[in-house]
């Protein structure tokens, strides 16, 4: 448990109500961002995506265009947000109807909001995070500039994951699979940390182990289905075979950094010589996450948390592909890992971020993101990346340190 006292009054408010109260100054910071500006392209993208499907069905969607990696209750909503905001606001040929920007940012910015009330629901349970961790939370300028300005679903997802690892706190598996499984079908990502989710159920008994699987799997099926229905096969490939964008972040920029400083072709065209490390790396990422899953299997609720943490930072090192704002993955589940290491990395993706979004939008001020700049943000990416490497590094040395301290207690 925190050694601070959660009732303490500062300036006459508890901690509780500044926390909440600071989360409603970032809402209502994102909600003026959203009402002003236009956002990333990916508004853009969705307004077109949400269009074909209002008007065709998602299965039509899947077999047009291989861009469209999401999977069907994502799909839906962006189609169910075009209907609203052309009903509302009847776009000119060819463009986007003036409200759909707003509509596409609001549940982002609800969700921040409700991940800032689990949190503090988690607090309550296991005494972390601190209560200044949490201000910082609700006020991070990476949130900002996802939520308020960028355009995606990503923060929606978070919130749901962040729920089902809630469950495992609760020792709920059944809502935890099922939640679980909503996270996969708004964004297919979560779907790596299955194995952390499973080895920590099975650990508890073969009954929470098989309610959890078979509860997962029907849950998944049911959120997949209309797309496992209509088009299976393109659902797999652009889906579920999806691996982001090769070159930017990671191992990847640093492939694509020498082989241009020893005067090899980069283009995009010429990448293609790197599938096979893109597909060693996608494998590195399921043994790495699967084995810390079984070695970590044993540990308490409080420490289920810290490894769904660690299961990010594996993916964060070794991910093929990546896309600045998919840093707000990792946020809550670092936070609950170390309220330090959190301000740590929450320093290197707002520098991250706000290169990215400024570059994109070609200064300030920002209102639309324009696809054509080139990708000369990536540099700044080595900062998130170094960072998550060392609470990776952080965290082996611990754990050495750790196993050292009990081998000697023992020989003794």
């Amino acid at each position: 448990m925190s050694n601070s006292n959660p009732r303490r009054e500062i300036c006459g408010f508890s901690p509780k109500a500044i926390v909440i109260f600071a989360g409603i100054l970032a809402a209502a910071l994102k909600l003026y961002c959203a009402a002003t500006t236009f956002g990333s392209c990916d508004v853009t993208i969705h307004a077109r995506f949400g269009q074909i499907i209002d008007a065709m069905g998602i299965d039509y969607m899947y077999r047009l265009d291989r861009h469209f990696n999401h999977p069907p209750a994502t799909g839906q909503f962006f189609a169910l947000l075009y209907h609203l905001s052309a009903y509302f606001t009847p776009p000119a040929p060819h463009s986007v109807p003036r409200s759909f920007p707003f509509l596409l940012r609001l549940p982002s910015i609800m969700a921040d909001f409700f991940a800032l009330l689990i949190l503090l629901r988690i607090r309550i349970k296991t005494g972390l995070p601190p209560m200044w961790a949490l201000v910082l939370f609700a006020l991070s300028p990476v949130a900002f500039m996802v939520s308020g300005f960028h355009g995606n679903v990503d923060p929606i997802m978070v919130c749901v994951l962040l729920i089902a690892t809630y469950f495992c706190v609760e020792e709920h598996v059944v809502l935890s699979a099922m939640f679980l499984a909503l996270a996969c079908g708004i964004k297919i990502i979560p779907l790596f940390l299955t194995p952390v989710f499973f080895f920590f159920w099975v650990h508890r008994g073969r009954k929470p182990g098989l309610q959890f699987g078979a509860t997962f799997a029907l849950s998944c099926l049911a959120v997949w289905s209309t797309a496992l229905l209509g088009s299976a096969s393109y659902f797999l490939k652009n889906v579920l075979g999806y691996s982001s964008y090769a070159g930017g972040w990671g191992i990847t920029y640093w492939c694509v950094f020498f082989l241009d400083a020893f005067h090899f072709d980069v283009t995009s065209q010429s990448l293609n010589r790197l599938s096979p490390v893109l597909l060693v790396l996608k494998i590195t990422v399921v043994l790495t996450v699967t084995g810390l899953a079984w070695v970590r299997r044993n540990q308490s609720g409080t420490q289920f948390l810290r490894t769904i943490a660690l299961a990010w930072t594996c993916f964060a090192i070794f991910t093929p592909g990546f896309i600045p704002y998919y840093l707000c993955w990792l946020a809550p589940f670092v936070l609950l890992y170390s309220a330090q290491w959190y301000v740590v990395l929450t320093a290197a993706s707002s520098i991250y971020l706000f290169a990215y979004y400024n570059m994109m939008s070609h200064g300030m001020p920002w209102n639309a993101s324009d696809p054509a700049v080139p990708p000369a943000w990536n540099n700044w990416g080595t900062l998130p990346w170094f960072a998550v490497i060392a609470i990776a590094a952080s965290a082996l040395f611990f754990s050495l340190r750790c196993r050292v301290a009990v081998s000697d207690r023992l020989a003794s």
